[in-house]
């Protein structure tokens, strides 16, 4: 699914976003990366909005790997290689498991 020969990742255009509801709503946002928004090779930050609890991503089919919670955030730290990333966020709160799936074109 990667790409070769870029030195970076576009995120700027998304084939869909999925969003699976739970009772009370808890579906997580991602908040960054944003639409158009480069991602270059090295260090990027996901932060995502969700009710407090657990939350986790698997990013290009990777097993789920847990956030951390900070200044009412959840943050993932991604080092993205070139070309398509589909990104999977799900959080849990006191109500059950909220999905959210981000597909993106490589530049």
């Amino acid at each position: 699914m990667r790409g070769k020969g870029r030195l970076s990742a576009v995120l700027s255009e998304f084939r869909g976003i999925v969003a699976r509801k739970t009772k009370g709503d808890n579906i997580p946002r991602i908040d960054y990366p944003r639409l158009g928004e480069k991602v270059h090779r090295g260090h990027y930050a996901i932060r995502i909005s969700a009710p407090a609890g657990e939350c986790h991503v698997a990013i290009d089919g990777s097993g789920w790997r847990s956030c951390r919670r900070e200044a009412g955030y959840f943050w993932f730290d991604w080092h993205p290689e070139p070309g398509t990333h589909h990104i999977v966020v799900r959080n849990r709160a006191d109500n059950g498991w909220g999905h959210t799936e981000m597909i993106s074109e490589a530049e």
